[in-house]
């Protein structure tokens, strides 16, 4: 059963990316977007630890980290991402950005938190593999050079935030922590829309449906994985959350006409082993505490 929530929450991750491909094509700014995304998520997550009737607030010494890792780490993740997206289809940002496990343990290692093994090593040499036959080899399903540069920036943004997390929170239950990081970055992604002159809300219905489904989607994902995680632990939770880009890249097919050539299945299939091969090595010493996705 707990493996039926962890592969919900990637299906409904995979759908943000999705609205958010939408919304990217009409040029909805990234920042309002994600504003609304997001605040849109604590409200949920906030109302559903009110039915579980379950406190909101971290534990101690915890609430300024967390802020910091919304309003900086997933804020900034999050605007990369989806800027990547206007550079770029699904399929092939998204696998791009699923080099992040190999670069927390690339950076866990210049940190002094672990020195990658032979299984470490190898998961980067595929994911670099897989990334250059996603771009190099991308037709239908391809990413500018400004979409590569935004989404492995994201990747290495979330791995910054998934170091943070690692080091900073111990004791704070993870449906906590995704309300506070997503409180947190609606309220940063805000003041930045406001400034930049980009802030506006959804126009007509259709954006309004985008954006709100993100915010559902992404609560939904949050609190279906928070399940998994307590049902599976954090390693089998891991992999199985590794089905998102596959996900995304079968629903953009589905959905958004995206073609998929076997030049980026296989680059996909070398990227989600690296990630997978670098989540199990990282196993022994690394503890996931945060829901993942873009």
């Amino acid at each position: 059963m707990g493996a039926l929530f962890v592969a919900l929450a990637a299906l409904l991750f995979g759908g943000t990316v999705i609205f958010g491909k939408l919304l990217a094509d009409r040029d909805f700014p990234v920042t309002s977007m994600l504003a609304i995304r997001f605040g849109t998520a604590a409200l949920l997550l906030a109302g559903t630890l009110g039915v579980l009737r379950r406190s909101i607030r971290p534990a101690g010494g915890e609430a300024v980290p967390l802020a910091v890792l919304g309003a900086v780490g997933y804020a900034a993740e999050s605007s990369l991402f989806f800027l990547g997206l206007k550079n770029g289809t699904v399929a092939g940002i998204t696998l791009l950005f699923f080099t992040y496990p190999v670069w927390v343990a690339v950076l866990s290692a210049a940190l002094g938190m672990g020195v990658p093994g032979l299984l470490l090593s190898g998961s980067l040499v595929a994911a670099v593999a897989g990334a250059g036959l996603v771009v190099g080899g991308s037709g239908g399903v391809s990413a500018s050079a400004a979409g590569v540069a935004f989404a492995l920036s994201s990747a290495l943004t979330f791995s910054l935030y998934m170091i943070g997390a690692d080091r900073f929170l111990r004791r704070t239950s993870p449906l906590v922590s995704a309300m506070w990081v997503s409180g947190s970055a609606s309220l940063m992604l805000a003041v930045l829309a406001v400034a930049s002159g980009g802030g506006r809300l959804p126009a007509d219905l259709p954006e309004w449906g985008s954006v709100l489904g993100m915010g559902a989607f992404t609560a939904g994902a949050f609190t279906s994985l928070f399940v998994g995680l307590r049902r599976l632990g954090a390693v089998r939770t891991s992999v199985i959350a590794a089905m998102e880009p596959v996900a995304a890249s079968v629903m953009a097919a589905l959905f958004l006409g995206e073609a998929v050539r076997a030049a980026t299945v296989a680059g996909g299939v070398l990227i989600l082993a690296g990630a997978v091969a670098a989540t199990l090595a990282r196993s022994k010493t690394v503890e996931e505490t945060e829901p993942l996705g873009p």
